[in-house]
């Protein structure tokens, strides 16, 4: 979905994975501020449970990151793609895996100075069908963990995605969340 930007903005750079916009408002004052913001792809993220308690998570390593980190997959929706559609194509590039199931969880609009759409699913009935078709600046390890490890990773900020820790939590934290989940899981 293209991201909304308040009325009178000028597109002042367009870039590969960015475009920044020049929005002048008039404040409370009645003077007029120039503001800034950053328009990105939408993207997806796949919360894989293997079974209702082991989740698929990934290890990477890009150019211009010093360290690796741990995510779940996920990526940039493409242009014409529904965010569904990206993140059963995200996931089996990413992974291997083809997705059997998927629901969303959670869509998060970001409306501050950086502007974009992100969903958050659940899937599971995972097949494995292939090796990962990784991008020339991806290098993933893709392993599994317990939903209670990767809670415990959580509680400790060490996975790379606020949101899909926030996601995590709540699956173990909110009585009906958990129940949503867990039933959908088994069924």
């Amino acid at each position: 979905m293209p991201a909304i930007l308040p009325p009178n903005c000028t597109e002042v750079y367009k870039g590969f994975m960015f475009n920044i916009f020049q929005c002048p408002m008039r404040q409370f004052d009645d003077s007029t501020k120039t503001f800034e913001y950053m328009v990105r792809q939408d993207s997806v993220t796949i919360i894989a449970f293997l079974d209702p308690e082991t989740i698929i998570l990934t290890e990477q390593k890009q150019p211009g990151r010093p360290d690796p980190f741990i995510d779940f997959p996920g990526g940039r929706v493409d242009e014409g793609e529904t965010h569904e559609q990206a993140a059963l194509r995200e996931f089996k590039e990413e992974t291997g895996y083809r997705i059997g199931r998927i629901m969303p969880l959670w869509n998060m609009h970001l409306m501050g100075s950086t502007r974009f759409e992100k969903t958050f699913y659940i899937a599971t009935d995972l097949k494995k069908i292939s090796d990962s078709k990784l991008d020339g600046g991806e290098n993933i390890r893709v392993f599994s963990e317990s939903l209670v490890d990767v809670s415990k990773r959580c509680a400790k900020y060490e996975l790379r995605q606020l949101g899909g820790m926030l996601c995590i939590l709540n699956i173990i934290h909110d009585p009906e969340t958990n129940q949503k989940i867990m039933s959908w899981l088994k069924t």
